[in-house]
C-alpha cells in the first residue's frame, strides 16, 4: 500500500512537470524526465543517436521531357514527292549525320536554282566592286550606282537563303540527296515524316541538344530553399537542381533539373517522354535513430534520452523514415542549443514510458 501511494505521488509531480512544458519553452536541462527506477524491472536497451547532413522525401513522379525553345528545326527547302527516313524517333544522333534521303522533281531542280544564284551573286559582286571607284570618282551616274546596288543586294540575300539550306543537304557522288542533322542531340520526327510527298517548308524534324533534356516534378513547397539534388529511385542516379519556377499550386512548386548528361555520379539511362520515381535530396541538419526509440504522446512524436539515472523526454519533428529508421529534428533541443548528436536513447520497453505519460494524461 505505501509502494502504491509512492508510485502515485511521483506520477502527480511528472506530470506536473509535463503541464509545465507543454505551457512554456523547453529549458536546457529538458526537465520533462522520468527517473530509470521508476521502470522497475524492465528491460532497458539503449541506441546512440547519430547526426545526418541529408533528408531524403518520399518518391515523387518526375517527367523527361526538354527545356522549352532549346529545340532546333529543320524545315524542307523545296517540294519533295517521298522522303526515306534513315533513323528512329528519339535516336541520339551527331552532328551532319544524314536523317533522310529526298526524292522527287523539285530537288534537282533546286540544285540548279543554287548553282544559278551562285553565278549571278559572284557576277554582281564583281558589277559592285568594280563600279565603287568609278562611283566614288564620280565616273558613275547616281541612277546607275543604285541600279548596280539592287543588283548585287538582292542575288546577295537570294544566293545566302538558298546557301543556308544547301548546308542542311548531303550529296553523294551516285547524287543522293540525304537532309543531314545540323546539330547533335536527340532527333523528334514530325507528323509529317513518312514516305509521301511534302511541301516546301513543312517542318521535317526536331533536334533537341542532350543539355535540353532535363526532368520535371511538382515538389513540396516546405524546405524547398534547401533541396540540393533528385535521385531515380531504382538507378541511384543523382542529378542537380536547376532552377524553379515562380509560380505556387496547391503547396507545391515546379522544379527543373539539371541536364540528364550532367549527372553527379553515373549516367541517366532515360528516355524522352518517360516518367520516374525519384527522391528529394535536402541539405539538411538532422538526427538518425532506430524506429523503436520513438512513442507518441498527446499528438506529438518523443524519445527518451538517457541522461544519469533519469530519463529525458524530447519532442521530435519526423522529417522521414528510412528502412528501419527515423530521420528526424527536435525543435525544443535546438531552441535550447543541446545536441542529440551520440546521446542515448531508449529503444525497449518504450511502451512502459508511454504507459506512464498516458496515465498522466488521464489524470
Amino acid at each position: 500500500m505505501k509502494q502504491a501511494i509512492k508510485i502515485i505521488r511521483t506520477l502527480k509531480q511528472v506530470s506536473l512537470v509535463a503541464c509545465t512544458l507543454l505551457l512554456m519553452p523547453m529549458q536546457k536541462s529538458l526537465a520533462l524526465n522520468i527517473n530509470i527506477d521508476e521502470l522497475g524491472k524492465y528491460k532497458l536497451n539503449f541506441e546512440q543517436i547519430s547526426s545526418v547532413t541529408t533528408v531524403s522525401s518520399n518518391a515523387l513522379i518526375a517527367q523527361v521531357t526538354e527545356k522549352s525553345g532549346a529545340n532546333f528545326s529543320v524545315f524542307l527547302p523545296f517540294d519533295v514527292q517521298q522522303v526515306n527516313t534513315l533513323v528512329t524517333n528519339g535516336q541520339l544522333v551527331a552532328k551532319n549525320q544524314k536523317i533522310a534521303y529526298l526524292n522527287g522533281y523539285d530537288v534537282h531542280h533546286f540544285l540548279d536554282e543554287f548553282e544559278a544564284a551562285k553565278q549571278l551573286f559572284t557576277i554582281a559582286e564583281k558589277q559592285y566592286q568594280s563600279s565603287s571607284a568609278l562611283y566614288a570618282s564620280k565616273a558613275l551616274k547616281q541612277s546607275q550606282w543604285v541600279e548596280i546596288n539592287n543588283n548585287y543586294f538582292s542575288a546577295k540575300l537570294r544566293f545566302e537563303h538558298l546557301h543556308h539550306y544547301m548546308s542542311f543537304l548531303n550529296i553523294d557522288k551516285n547524287e543522293k540527296i540525304a537532309i543531314i542533322a545540323p546539330i547533335a542531340g536527340i532527333i523528334r520526327l514530325s507528323n509529317t515524316s513518312d514516305n509521301s510527298s511534302k511541301a516546301e517548308g513543312e517542318l521535317l524534324f526536331d533536334i533537341l541538344p542532350q543539355s535540353a533534356i532535363r526532368l520535371k516534378v511538382k515538389v513540396p513547397l516546405r524546405n524547398i530553399s534547401n533541396l540540393a539534388y533528385l535521385q531515380m529511385a531504382k538507378q541511384q542516379c543523382k542529378v542537380a537542381v536547376d532552377n524553379k519556377e515562380n509560380i505556387i499550386n496547391d503547396f507545391t512548386i515546379t522544379i527543373w533539373s539539371k541536364p540528364l548528361n550532367e549527372p553527379l555520379n553515373k549516367p541517366c539511362a532515360l528516355t524522352l517522354g518517360e516518367k520516374t520515381l525519384v527522391t528529394l535530396i535536402y541539405q539538411q541538419n538532422a538526427y538518425s535513430i532506430d524506429k523503436t526509440a520513438v512513442f507518441e504522446f498527446e499528438n506529438n512524436n518523443y524519445i527518451a534520452i538517457k541522461n544519469n539515472s533519469q530519463l529525458d523526454l524530447v519532442a521530435i519533428d519526423i522529417l522521414n523514415a528510412s528502412n528501419d529508421k527515423f530521420i528526424f529534428q527536435s525543435d525544443v533541443a535546438s531552441a535550447n542549443k543541446v545536441t542529440l548528436t551520440n546521446k542515448l536513447a531508449l529503444t525497449s520497453s518504450v511502451s512502459a514510458v508511454q504507459g506512464i505519460l498516458l496515465e498522466l494524461g488521464d489524470e
